[in-house]
């Protein structure tokens, strides 16, 4: 039996978020059956990613955007004692953004623009640019958990945080109910006595009191419900069928593109369908084709939260961290300590 760790959860969390965005930077705009042409097998590894990818030159084992501006978040976050404020979330965008790899193959339009705007730029008004930060894609949500992590047991702190996260880049309230429903579902996830069940829970949960928040805090979006989507997703993956029929069963009937209510859903969804297993919850999301990279790494991060660092293969760890630069182990450490430290001081947003 394992004796609970939360450092050891921490860390599960952050692998599993950086595994699924660099696996699914292999597969991300194909289709399962162009994945398996490609690639002769399904992925379920770390690949040289193909040349006509958004990552193409990645090594294997690298981020994109999606882990990449979880990890800027979350360094400026301990850097700031745990404050987790617009103004800390904005500087540490900021500085994700002058890192060429990361920011200038990946990030979106949304982010892009808001970025543009917190360095001062003066970007000319038109309707376009007054529609982007009503866009209720998936780039807050992809960036979200460890927003879970800095608050470990405190679900209802972890949604009024990643709703501060969310309204810096992403201003509606959709994407504020999907990043919501990722950070819910993680700060349940790390606790002792979690289980599928009780995370699937804490994300719907997670959903509603976002979109609550999100109609006072953002602004109305068109778009369907993250919440009854996640409810489909569950459905299915606790369904009855194989893995792989799963897998093309939320792909085709949730979907896996950009939108809050595709991504988000999905990636819980692939949690449900692998029973909490981070592998298998990746592997699903990754060979499901389109957005891959992004529904991987939420999935992976709360998967990834209730299994710990053992659930997956030993060279992960040490393979990203030296692809990337990253110093993911170390970064545990201090994520735990600031978590400690905020629930000494006991935070005081939540209402």
């Amino acid at each position: 039996m394992n004796v609970y760790s939360l450092n050891d959860r921490i860390l599960g969390c952050l692998i599993g978020a950086g595994a699924g965005d660099a696996m699914g930077a292999a597969t991300e705009s194909r289709t399962t059956e162009q994945i398996l042409q490609y690639f002769g097998h399904k992925v379920t590894d770390f690949e040289v990613t193909p040349m006509d990818t958004f990552a193409k030159g990645n090594q294997p084992g690298q981020a994109t955007d999606d882990f990449s501006s979880a990890y800027f978040i979350t360094r400026h976050i301990i850097d700031h004692d745990g404050e987790i404020t617009s103004e800390v979330v904005k500087e540490a965008l900021i500085d994700w953004s002058e890192h060429p790899i990361f920011f200038d193959r990946f990030a979106g339009p949304t982010t892009r623009m808001a970025i543009r705007r917190y360095k001062g730029e003066e970007i000319p008004e038109s309707d376009t640019i007054q529609l982007l930060p009503r866009q209720a894609t998936n780039g807050a949500a992809m960036k979200i958990a460890p927003i879970g992590l800095f608050n470990p047991g405190n679900v209802d702190q972890a949604i009024y945080d990643a709703a501060v996260v969310t309204m810096v880049t992403h201003d509606n309230y959709l994407a504020i109910s999907g990043g919501s429903a990722v950070a819910a579902a993680v700060a349940e996830a790390v606790t002792p006595d979690a289980d599928v069940y009780s995370i699937i829970q804490a994300g719907i949960y997670g959903a509603k009191e976002g979109a609550r928040i999100g109609r006072e805090m953002g602004r109305d979006v068109a778009g369907p419900s993250v919440v009854k989507r996640i409810e489909m997703a569950v459905d299915i993956g606790l369904g009855k069928g194989t893995q792989e029929e799963k897998m093309v069963e939320i792909a085709e009937r949730i979907g896996m593109g950009l939108h809050v209510a595709e991504a988000i859903p999905s990636a819980f969804g692939f949690f449900a369908a692998g029973s909490g297993n981070p592998m298998d919850a990746i592997i699903g999301a990754v060979n499901a084709g389109y957005d891959t990279d992004t529904v991987a790494t939420m999935a992976g991060a709360i998967a990834g939260a209730l299994s710990g660092s053992a659930a997956f293969p030993e060279h992960f760890l040490p393979t990203m961290e030296k692809i990337n630069g990253f110093e993911i182990r170390k970064m545990a450490d201090d994520v735990e300590r600031i978590a400690g430290i905020r629930q000494k001081r006991g935070e005081q947003n939540v209402r």
